[in-house]
């Protein structure tokens, strides 16, 4: 008896909706897997983020201060050494004096911030914590007698309920200026990944200024091998505005801060103020933050002159409202100049949102940053509305 071959007759529209099925629940799965375990994910890709970071730290650290330098060896190459014919005619000379130059004022300085600044700082913020006592007794004196001056003794029990708070707020202004006293130093070499990195940052930033040309041939020639020659243009343009943008705003606020905080410096010791180089520096440093940054640095500023003399504390709230007139008046504009192109109310949403997600740093960097971000928004709106034009004109012609 012969046995018949059986040939199985496959339906195409069946076989179809099962490979559909199986996917939707292999894919089902994969998604459900990687829901459960999002977790670890996110923990392994931020682990990898800070690996890859700590390995590139000196880099990192290198890139930027031979960005931030590389200013002023444009200016010493320019200006200076340019004059000098034996040194301007030997082109590998001329560059390299010209980093050194900077080197060592870099170099000067921070030895200079170490040995003679950073010691009477430390010294003012230790002599403010010894007498935090003392100025929660004279708030309560103070408040005490206020109160009875006045006759409000038993109207709102105001002065009350400031006396009871204020010890703790001079406790916990204690126990800020106990952890800058105490993690400055730290603080300096967790930003810094140690001073190994540090050193290792400045030398890598050396040989980032002697060969700048180097990189920027090396990386011009990779994006018109990736990309279309107009785009690369496109992005060279931008590239040279952002940079012009932000190092225009990082120099210049810098420039404007320090001589604010040495001009503070001088006035305080003139009136005779005590902490003079603590405050000064506060000023200083706040400065660095448009808009907002005189008023932060003036509070404390007042608060710490008004506990020795309250006389005292109103002229140098004076003089520091004359000393910020000069800035945005005279010396700012003339630093600055119109350095980020934005108008108040931009200015404000991007320190606003700057200190909200990066805190201090954020307030100041987010001036320029938004600056750029704009900079970039309004080209790509020039480029469409260009488009536009040109397809209208094409319209038209047909």
């Amino acid at each position: 008896m012969g046995v018949n071959n059986v040939k199985i007759q496959w339906d195409k529209q069946y076989l179809k909706y099962a490979l559909y099925g199986s996917f939707a629940i292999i894919l089902s799965v994969i998604f459900y897997q990687i829901l459960d375990n999002i977790a670890s994910l996110l923990d392994s890709i931020s682990d990898g983020f800070l690996w890859v970071r700590r390995m590139l730290s000196p880099f990192i650290i290198g890139a930027f201060i031979a960005y931030l330098l590389n200013p002023g060896v444009r200016w010493f190459e320019k200006k200076l050494y340019s004059r000098v014919v034996y040194i301007s005619e030997r082109k590998t000379l001329h560059r390299l004096i010209s980093i050194l130059t900077v080197y060592i004022i870099l170099i000067s300085f921070i030895t200079m911030l170490i040995v003679f600044v950073a010691p009477q700082i430390n010294n003012n913020i230790r002599e403010i914590l010894r007498r935090v006592p003392e100025y929660d007794r004279i708030t309560r004196q103070w408040l005490s007698n206020w109160e009875k001056e006045i006759g409000v003794e038993n109207l709102y029990d105001f002065a009350e309920h400031i006396e009871k708070n204020s010890k703790e707020i001079f406790d916990k202004t204690s126990q800020v200026l106990e952890y800058i006293l105490n993690n400055i130093f730290v603080s300096v070499m967790t930003i810094t990944s140690g001073v190994l990195n540090f050193l290792l940052a400045l030398i890598i930033s050396f040989y980032m200024l002697s060969d700048k040309e180097g990189f920027k041939v090396g990386g011009e020639k990779f994006l018109r091998a990736m990309m279309k020659d107009e785009t690369v243009d496109r992005i060279k343009d931008f590239g040279r505005e952002a940079d012009d943008l932000f190092g225009k705003f990082i120099i210049g606020k810098s420039l404007d801060s320090f001589i604010i905080g040495v001009l503070c410096l001088i006035g305080l010791k003139i009136m005779n103020i005590r902490y003079g180089l603590l405050l000064s520096t506060i000023i200083g440093v706040t400065n660095m933050i448009p808009y907002f940054g005189p008023f932060i640095g003036a509070v404390p500023v007042a608060i710490i002159t008004f506990f020795d003399s309250p006389v005292k504390a109103l002229w140098v709230i004076l003089f520091i409202l004359g000393l910020q007139q000069f800035d945005g008046l005279i010396l700012g504009p003339k630093i600055l100049g119109n350095s980020v192109g934005l108008r108040p109310f931009w200015i404000i949403f991007a320190i606003v949102v700057g200190g909200k997600l990066a805190g201090v740093l954020g307030m100041f960097l987010g001036v320029p940053i938004f600056a750029i971000v704009r900079l970039l928004v309004m080209r790509f709106i020039d480029r469409q509305l260009e488009r536009k034009t040109m397809e209208k004109l094409e319209k038209n012609q047909v």
